[in-house]
C-alpha cells in the first residue's frame, strides 16, 4: 500500500487508508504500507499507529524543515517521491508481493516506476482528477492554466499505464473512460469508513464542546483547502443569520489545520461571533463536533473526488446538507437535502429547513444512518477491493490467491 502524504493525520484520505490497511489484514492479507516521513504522532512511540498493530509501516527519511502536512504541491514533494520510489524498489525486492495499491497519482508514478524493476501488478486508486484539483492551490491565472494543464496530462497518462484501476465514483469512472481508461480494467468502488456505532445525544457531545444545549448548531469538519469550496459555506451561513433574527444559528468548524484564509471569509461576512473553531490533532474531537450538529454541512462541488466526511455524516446519522458532490451518496428529501453548486442562498435554505423542522432532522438522520450501513462500510467494500486484486494478478507472473475466509 502506497500512500505519498503524510501519515498518520485525520485527514479524510489518510484514515480511509489507514481504515483499508487494517480491514485487509484482518481479512487475512499481509499488508506493507509506504507513506512520507512526516504524520501527526510520528515522532512519538507507536507512530500514532495503535490501531494498525497488523500492518507494517515504512517511512521514508524525514527531510529536515519539512513539515508539511497539507495536501497539494510543494517544493520538496519531487525530492520525496524519488525517495517514495527508491524505498519501494527496495520493499518489493525483500518480499514476495502480489499487488502494489497505490493512492492518488503520486503514489502511482512512483508504484509505475518500481514495477520496471520488479514486475509487481500496480493498482491505482483514483481520490481526485488531477485536472479538476491541482488548479485550486494556485490563484494567478497563468499559473491556473498551467496547473490544469498538467494535470489534464496526468489524467490522459498515468490510468492507463496501471494493471487496475478504481474509481471511487461514477463521475470519476466516466472521466477515466473517456480519457483512454479500458473498461475491463476499471472498477467502481465507495470508499468506506470504520462503523462508529451509536453515537452519542447531542447534549452529551455539546457539553464536552462548551456548545448551549438550545443551540441550532451547524457543523462543517474537514479541511479548509480551497478544492473544499469554503466561500459557499460562508455565504450561504452569513444568509442564515441574517434571516434568523434573535434565534442565530451556531457554525462549528471542526478541523485539524486551520488556515488563515478562512478567517479573512469569515470577517468580511460579518459572522465572526457566530463560528466556533475545534481544532484538532485526531479525529475524536472532530467526530464530537458532529455529533453535536442538528446538520452537517458540506459546501464541495460536484467533481472526481469522494470526501470521507460524507461517510462520517452518514455514520453518525445526523441531517446532511449538501451541494453537488454529495449527491454521490445522498438522495435529497430521502436521507439529506441536495442543492446546487455555488448557490448560496439554496444552501442557505436547505439549512434553515433542517434547524426550523427537527423532525426532519430525526428523519433525515435516521436514513443517513440506514444509508451508511447499506452501502458504505467495510464489509461491502473489501470483497470488491479483492476483487480487483484478482484481476490486477491474472497477467501477471504469480498466482494471487485471496486468504480463505
Amino acid at each position: 500500500m502506497v500512500a505519498a502524504c503524510p501519515f498518520p493525520s485525520p485527514q479524510g484520505s489518510q484514515v480511509f487508508v489507514r481504515d483499508l490497511c487494517g480491514g485487509l489484514a484482518r481479512r487475512g492479507h499481509e499488508v506493507h504500507l509506504l507513506t512520507y516521513g512526516q504524520g501527526d504522532g510520528a515522532d512519538h512511540a507507536g507512530e500514532g499507529l495503535h490501531q494498525l498493530a497488523e500492518v507494517r509501516h515504512e517511512r521514508i527519511r524525514r527531510l529536515p524543515g519539512d513539515d508539511a502536512m497539507r495536501s497539494g504541491p510543494t517544493p520538496v514533494k519531487p525530492l520525496l517521491d524519488v525517495m517514495m520510489a527508491a524505498r519501494l524498489t527496495s520493499m518489493l525486492g525483500r518480499g514476495s508481493f502480489d499487488v502494489v495499491h497505490c493512492h492518488n497519482y503520486e503514489a502511482a508514478m512512483i508504484g509505475l516506476v518500481a514495477r520496471v524493476r520488479r514486475n509487481v501488478p500496480v493498482v491505482y486508486h483514483s481520490h481526485n482528477m488531477m485536472g479538476d484539483e491541482l488548479p485550486t492551490y494556485f490563484t494567478g491565472a497563468l499559473t491556473r492554466s498551467a496547473a490544469f494543464a498538467a494535470g489534464r496530462l496526468l489524467d490522459r497518462t498515468v490510468p492507463r499505464a496501471v494493471d487496475q484501476a478504481i474509481a471511487l465514483c461514477d463521475h470519476t469512472a466516466s472521466a477515466l473512460g473517456g480519457l483512454g481508461v479500458a473498461a475491463e480494467r476499471l472498477t467502481i468502488i465507495p470508499p468506506a469508513v470504520d462503523d462508529p456505532g451509536e453515537c452519542r445525544d447531542k447534549r452529551e457531545a455539546r457539553a464536552a464542546l462548551g456548545v448551549a444545549q438550545n443551540a441550532r448548531v451547524v457543523t462543517y469538519a474537514g479541511n479548509l483547502d480551497a478544492y473544499q469550496n469554503m466561500g459557499l459555506l460562508v455565504g450561504a451561513f452569513r444568509l442564515l443569520v441574517e434571516n434568523a433574527g434573535a434565534d442565530r444559528p451556531l457554525l462549528l468548524v471542526a478541523t485539524h489545520r486551520y488556515e488563515k484564509s478562512f478567517d479573512a471569509l469569515v470577517s468580511a461576512a460579518g459572522i465572526a461571533a457566530d463560528v466556533k473553531i475545534v481544532r484538532a490533532a485526531e479525529f475524536g474531537p472532530i467526530w464530537g463536533a458532529i455529533e453535536a450538529a442538528d446538520a452537517v454541512v458540506m459546501p464541495r462541488r460536484l467533481g472526481s473526488g469522494f470526501p470521507i466526511k460524507l461517510l462520517n455524516y452518514l455514520a453518525c446519522g445526523r441531517a446532511v446538507v449538501t451541494a453537488g458532490c454529495g449527491g454521490k451518496a445522498v438522495t435529497d428529501g430521502v436521507d439529506g437535502l441536495v442543492v446546487a453548486d455555488d448557490d448560496p442562498e439554496a444552501l442557505s435554505s436547505a439549512l434553515g429547513r433542517v434547524l426550523d423542522a427537527p423532525d426532519l432532522a430525526q428523519r433525515l438522520g435516521r436514513e443517513a444512518r440506514r444509508t451508511y450501513l447499506a452501502s458504505f462500510t467495510w464489509d461491502a467494500v473489501l470483497p470488491a477491493m479483492e476483487a480487483v486484486y484478482d484481476r490486477a494478478m491474472e497477467s501477471g507472473t504469480r498466482s494471487y490467491r485471496a486468504p480463505a475466509m
